[in-house]
């Protein structure tokens, strides 16, 4: 049976490989992204069957058709279980993969030390591959397995958990050979008993089974930390960060100890973005052993990852959007607001919408967050969510609606005065839809 097992596998990743090769194509679960001659996979989850979209697939001329249901149609393969085809096959693609693995995880900065990380590899020439986008879930993680290239030395993966016992399942699906916790905070702390829980639950991305070396930055509790990991996962505590100096137009350098050790290190970027340079740098120097690396933070990490800019028109005025709207927690919103504060751009506007899955901490967040806006005397500031608007009375300094469709009129109103707007907060928000109704 396992022979059989390898021997169809092994025939489906031919075909697919002949096809992606032939048309440059990806695999895709969702046919709302399928290009033509893409390969379709049709998941059955507890909301839908994919399969029952097959016929949007053939519509838009896709090579290859997976699903569960019996059709006679030319490129259709018929699988009892998608689920479980899907879940083989990346098995059997990983088992095929010859490089190393690296798993990133984290409460905030994931992607962006993804991206880094890619970026640093693939400039000193290392072939490398790394997951899509922010898709750091189960499904998300299944997807960047079946589009990942095989001839690489190394594979970036970023996972990502909201719940318990997710973290063990993204594991032993893609069971890396080193994995790095960029840092553990408050997010999503409302689905754990509490924060240990949250942090143990953190730890499992080291339980991979062909774990070489784990690495993790935190500094709040490091002895129940050290309780709870192995010889092979070091902490990386960082002292005396000196802040950076240009040493060019573009390059930066940063002075740092680390273990009474000093070091000197060149960046793309300062101020904000030290730690980032400095632990992929410290990661990366116990991953490669000949370790002559250049520059450990590059500009597309911040460029490629979440964040975006984008122009858009308001009635006759261009105005720049500073999206970060996919997602927001109390570290990352109050470091979001520093930065854009620190921008040189002048009329600008924050809009902040309210941070989900924070248990009996939420009032205390977004209170906090509320104190700092006022702290730095910020003006021009909207407040989205239920979270922000029960605080409401006591803030009359600040615009406070209970969703975002008010804000787009507010927009209107106030264009004279606004040249650049920030945008960040949960996504059940919806604040993507503001930049979508200028945005075209």
């Amino acid at each position: 049976m396992i022979e059989q097992f390898h021997q169809i596998m092994q025939k489906i990743y031919k075909l697919i490989s002949t096809l992606k090769l032939k048309y440059n194509c990806n695999i895709v679960f969702d046919t709302r992204l399928l290009r033509e001659n893409d390969i379709f996979i049709g998941l059955k989850t507890k909301n839908k069957n994919g399969s029952l979209y097959y016929k949007d697939a053939i519509k838009k001329k896709a090579s290859l058709i997976i699903i569960d249901l019996k059709i006679n149609q030319p490129n259709l393969i018929y699988i009892k279980n998608t689920q479980i085809f899907v879940k083989n096959f990346c098995e059997f693609i990983l088992d095929s993969y010859k490089g190393k693995i690296i798993a990133i995880t984290g409460s905030v900065g994931k992607t962006t030390y993804k991206e880094n990380i890619y970026h640093i590899l693939k400039n000193n020439s290392f072939k490398t591959y790394r997951s899509f986008k922010n898709y750091n879930n189960i499904q998300g993680l299944q997807f960047s397995i079946m589009n990942m290239n095989i001839q690489t030395d190394y594979s970036v993966f970023e996972l990502g958990i909201n719940n318990s016992n997710e973290m063990g399942k993204l594991v032993k699906t893609l069971k890396p050979h080193y994995s790095l916790v960029t840092c553990i905070e408050d997010t999503h702390i409302g689905n754990f008993k509490n924060f240990r829980h949250l942090i143990d639950n953190k730890l499992k991305i080291f339980n991979s089974n062909r774990l070489i070396a784990g690495f993790i930055n935190y500094n709040y509790d490091p002895n129940y930390i050290k309780n709870r990991i192995s010889s092979k996962i070091q902490l990386l505590n960082v002292e005396n960060i000196k802040k950076s100096s240009l040493k060019s137009k573009k390059i930066y350098t940063i002075d740092f100890t680390k273990s009474h050790k000093k070091y000197k290190i060149q960046s793309s970027r300062g101020n904000f973005y030290e730690n980032i340079a400095i632990i992929s740098f410290l990661f990366l120097a116990k991953i490669i052993k000949k370790f002559k690396l250049n520059n450990f933070f590059y500009e597309e990490s911040v460029i490629e990852s979440r964040g975006r800019k984008v122009s858009a028109l308001i009635g006759k005025k261009k105005v720049n959007f500073y999206d970060h709207s996919y997602n927001a927690c109390p570290y990352s919103l109050n470091k979001q607001i520093l930065i854009f504060n620190e921008r040189k751009i002048n009329q600008k506007v924050y809009i902040l919408g309210s941070m989900k899955e924070l248990g009996k901490k939420s009032k205390y967040y977004h209170m906090k967050i509320i104190q700092l806006v006022s702290d730095l005397s910020l003006k021009n500031i909207i407040f989205i969510g239920d979270e922000f608007y029960k605080l409401k009375i006591r803030n009359t300094n600040y615009k406070f609606y209970k969703n975002y469709k008010p804000v787009v009129k507010h927009l209107n109103k106030q264009i004279n005065s606004i040249k650049n707007i920030f945008v960040m907060g949960s996504r059940s928000n919806q604040l993507d839809r503001v930049i979508k109704k200028y945005v075209r």
